[in-house]
């Protein structure tokens, strides 16, 4: 559950200070958060320092090979948490120290997070962390985990001593619709409206879901979907239409009105299109 004071920010949005959580379902969101939060600093020459659980990680975000002193991997291993909070620390205060305008950590906190035994002193070090970033006015971190193996009460603990927790930048935003990449489920979240001019915006989205999955169900999140035309409608139902005989494109939490008109036109029982879950009041919680 998420605490009543956090945050869910883009990572695109994410300043100095923050010292921000992410609990990727897969390697697909780690690429795609953690590769924009480290792929921005690069382009930015901010200081980057990337620990890894394992030895010469495939780091996402990284174009060519960018010089050790704008990028710095750190092999975390099993040493513990406080030896890397200690590493951690030392890279930051000598890119304070370098002049850097910006120092961006990124840490990996599956091993120790899935250790019993380890969790008191990594909670000890995630606090002092919260310590080192919170005054600062140019260090900025994201700590992640791969919560498929960590036990869910870790994951827990984790995630209510972040307040901030880092979400996907939109696929695209302006004015009048915003469409973001959601991956447990895999698909895409809409909200506001969406009409003949935003047609092509939603084609690229969907495009690029259904390049990157897998066979399994592709969800839309319509609940802030305040409007659709007839022309978006058409387009869903041709999506769906080329899935008949896979997994199907899952419509859920669908606003009352758009469900009623869906249901008269009899698309609710087109092959290839499911109705998923209902609506709700408050938002669904994200991990």
């Amino acid at each position: 559950m998420e605490a009543f004071w956090s945050v869910r920010r883009p990572v695109g949005a994410l300043h100095a200070g923050d010292h921000a959580w992410l609990a990727c379902s897969g390697a697909e969101e780690h690429e795609h958060v953690v590769g924009a939060f480290v792929r921005d600093g690069l382009l930015a020459r901010e200081k980057v320092v990337y620990v890894a659980a394992e030895p010469d990680p495939q780091i996402p975000g990284v174009v060519g090979t960018p010089s050790p002193e704008l990028l710095t991997v750190v092999h975390a291993g099993h040493t513990g948490a406080r030896p890397v909070l200690d590493a951690v620390t030392a890279e930051v205060e000598a890119a304070e120290r370098a002049g850097f305008a910006g120092v961006r950590v990124t840490l990996d906190l599956t091993c120790a997070a899935r250790d019993p035994e380890a969790t008191r002193e990594l909670m000890e070090c995630d606090a002092a962390l919260d310590r080192l970033v919170r005054p600062s006015t140019a260090l900025s971190v994201i700590c992640r985990v791969d919560r498929r193996r960590v036990p869910p009460d870790a994951v827990d603990l984790l995630r209510a001593a972040h307040t901030v927790h880092a979400a996907p930048d939109p696929d695209f935003e302006d004015a009048v619709l915003r469409i973001v990449r959601t991956f447990d489920p895999r698909g895409l979240e809409l909200s506001g409206e969406l009409d003949a001019s935003r047609h092509t915006v939603l084609d690229q989205a969907l495009a690029t879901v259904l390049a990157h999955g897998d066979d399994g169900p592709v969800h839309l999140d319509l609940a802030e979907l305040r409007f659709i035309d007839l022309g978006a409608l058409n387009m869903l139902a041709e999506v769906a239409s080329r899935r008949v005989g896979r997994a199907p494109l899952v419509l859920d939490r669908m606003p009352s009105q758009l469900h009623e008109v869906i249901a008269t036109v009899g698309w609710n029982m087109l092959p290839g299109l499911k109705v998923g879950c209902a609506a709700v009041l408050a938002p669904v919680p994200r991990p």
